[in-house]
């Protein structure tokens, strides 16, 4: 039976991991935390593979307005962003810890999945 959450390739910090001259995998959700956690965490429109992809911090922190306002654009760009990967059924919960006068915030985002589990992702965001 196929895995609906996909495989990929085991990152830890960016970089690829290696075990005894081996790439280690990543299964299942493990596989979507770590997709949907380098969705948060690349920059929109920076792949060169697809323009489309990534979070836009950049346009919320921008805009004029309180703290409110801006937990607000991100909560919504970053429903755009894991929503957009078709693994994800929906996202339920996004909240926000940090200084907001220091633009720098953690973001907890619960998603149910394809398969009717639901997971949280985390990411730093900053600007």
């Amino acid at each position: 039976m196929a895995e609906p959450l996909g495989h990929s390739l085991l990152l830890d910090n960016g970089d690829l991991v290696l075990h005894g001259g081996e790439l280690l995998k990543v299964r299942g959700l493990a596989n979507l935390v770590q997709a949907l956690t380098l969705s948060l965490l690349t920059p929109y429109g920076s792949d060169r593979f697809d323009d489309r992809y990534g979070l836009s911090v950049t346009e919320a922190f921008g805009r004029p307005g309180g703290p409110q306002i801006v937990q607000e654009l991100l909560r919504l760009e970053i429903v755009r962003t894991l929503a957009a990967d078709p693994r994800v059924n929906e996202v339920t919960e996004v909240t926000f810890t940090g200084d907001p006068a220091s633009r720098r915030w953690t973001a907890v985002v619960v998603v149910e999945t394809v398969d009717g589990r639901t997971t949280a992702v985390t990411a730093d965001l900053e600007v």
